[in-house]
């Protein structure tokens, strides 16, 4: 068992962990060279990357230095250069004006396209400080010149070693990042940004904000650090349809850069979080009944309103019966249901619409239509209401954006369902019949049947007589028995 965790703990370390280690030695004030080639014929110029301790299995920690092709992209120090024929492949890495503080480990990354392609190089680097040289002691010796005195012996001090990093590059704040947008959803924003100079110390960190548009930099402000070596990251748990800036700044041991450029980004809309408020119903007689309601709290529509679904049936708590599905896309927040049945019982339910889909359901409400005695007892007791209503019922338009089809509803309609696609509806006609003018049609029918039914039997006897008329002038060979053909002869019909 021993012997299986040891290879496959070799396995892993040669694909994550292997390359070899050179250790590599100098001194304070020095210029040290790191070597890292490749086969620049073979692969065409590559991304390289530099960073301090052991490779991980992504990028390189606490990086250093970076090229994308012949470019380099990044420096953590000015310090740190590529003084090699990049074309060539060689990206080692210098360093000037050697410290102690440099000593450490190193690593090179080769990103080669391919998995487990990547090459890779450790180099240990030591730094040492400045051996102390002792100048050899100076002999005297008798002067041959007359008249000048002999001069008196000196011992010249020994040469201290000092840092040099300090002449000519004074440490400053880092200059501030350059931040752009990487992808936009509705409730998240990634971003990514490029580092600027990291004014001759180490950059040790990155630090955002986001707040949104109507408060200040100083009040509801979201901050977050993000770790040196990272150059990609997302702002989550954001509101849908609303806007924001956001900022970042740069860290190093000398304090914060000014702030970045600002950007100002507006999420995607999302399915409305709210149903419709303060629906009501109102039967208005024995075959229609109003819906009213108003729109979602503003913090919950998520996104422009387009429109309204509106669904309704006959209500039955035993069984599920078919419901009528409205698309109500002209901003309206009311609708009159017609050609109801007498004195029967409708439920009605709305949902939101916009952009990315239906919003939750309304409490389903009931309501029950008018009798004709009620509505006869509203006619006689409020007749001058009962007309204008009757009038205003019987005129009732809808527009011509409004839809409508039925189907038979087995579950609820799931929220952010798309309804963009309303090519399977019929639009509903600009207005609708009321129920009397449908009675006074169906007394004009029943009026209309029988006299058609006697003109046909007109027209039959009619037809008859010359049909009779006819067969007693001619010779015919064709003898009837009971309006059946029984043989031929030259006999006429008897009729």
């Amino acid at each position: 068992m021993d012997s299986y965790i040891s290879c496959c703990w070799l396995v892993l370390y040669l694909f994550f962990g292997g390359g070899s280690t050179v250790t590599i030695q100098g001194y304070v004030g020095d210029v040290v060279t790191l070597t890292c080639k490749y086969d620049a014929r073979h692969y065409g110029t590559l991304s390289v990357c530099w960073g301090r301790g052991h490779i991980p299995n992504s990028g390189c920690g606490n990086e250093v230095l970076r090229t994308e092709g012949v470019k380099v992209t990044h420096r953590a120090s000015v310090r740190y250069n590529l003084q090699g024929d990049l074309r060539a492949g060689d990206v080692s890495l210098t360093i000037t004006q050697a410290q102690v503080k440099d000593s450490g480990l190193y690593g090179c990354r080769v990103d080669i396209p391919g998995w487990f392609n990547d090459q890779k190089h450790h180099l240990a680097l030591v730094i040492k400080p400045a051996p102390e040289t002792t100048p050899e002691p100076r002999i005297p010796r008798e002067s041959t010149t007359v008249g000048y005195p002999k001069a008196p012996e000196t011992t010249p001090e020994p040469w201290i070693p000092r840092e040099s990093t300090t002449v000519g590059y004074p440490k400053v704040p880092p200059d501030p990042p350059r931040v752009a947008i990487r992808e936009i959803s509705a409730r998240s924003i990634s971003v990514w940004w490029s580092a600027g100079i990291d004014g001759n110390t180490p950059i040790t960190g990155f630090h955002l904000e986001c707040k949104s548009q109507s408060d200040s930099w100083v009040d509801g402000v979201r901050g977050s650090n993000i770790l040196s070596w990272k150059r990609e990251t997302a702002v989550n748990d954001l509101r849908p349809f609303y806007t924001y800036n956001i900022r970042m700044f740069t860290k190093n041991d000398m304090g914060l850069s000014k702030p970045s450029n600002e950007l100002t980004i507006t999420t995607k809309e999302a399915a409305p979080d709210g149903p419709p408020q303060d629906v009501k119903l109102e039967a208005l007689s024995s075959h229609s009944i109003r819906v009213t309601w108003r729109a979602p709290e503003l913090s919950l529509q998520n996104g422009l309103i387009r429109g309204y679904q509106l669904r309704y049936g006959e209500y039955s708590p035993q069984e599920r019966l078919p419901v009528r599905v409205v698309h109500l896309m002209d901003g309206s927040e009311s609708f009159t249901m017609n050609s109801l049945q007498e004195a029967t019982k409708y439920s009605v339910t709305l949902h939101t619409i916009n952009r990315a889909g239906l919003g939750p359901s309304s409490q389903e409400l009931v309501c029950s239509t008018l009798t004709n005695d009620d509505q006869q007892h509203m006619t006689t007791t409020q007749a001058t209401t009962a007309l204008q209503t009757e009038h205003s019922t019987s005129t009732i338009a809808t527009t011509t954006s409004s839809t409508e089809t039925w189907l038979l509803v087995t579950d609820s309609p799931t929220q952010g369902q798309r309804v963009d696609d309303f090519s399977t509806t019929r639009a509903l006609s600009n207005s609708t019949t009321d129920p009397a003018l449908s009675k006074k049609s169906g007394h004009l029918v029943a009026i209309l049947v029988p006299v058609l039914v006697l003109g046909l039997l007109v027209v039959m006897a009619i037809i008859w007589q010359f049909r009779r008329t006819t067969l007693k002038k001619g010779n015919w060979k064709i003898l009837w028995k009971n309006n059946d053909f029984l043989s031929f002869g030259d006999s006429e019909p008897a009729l």
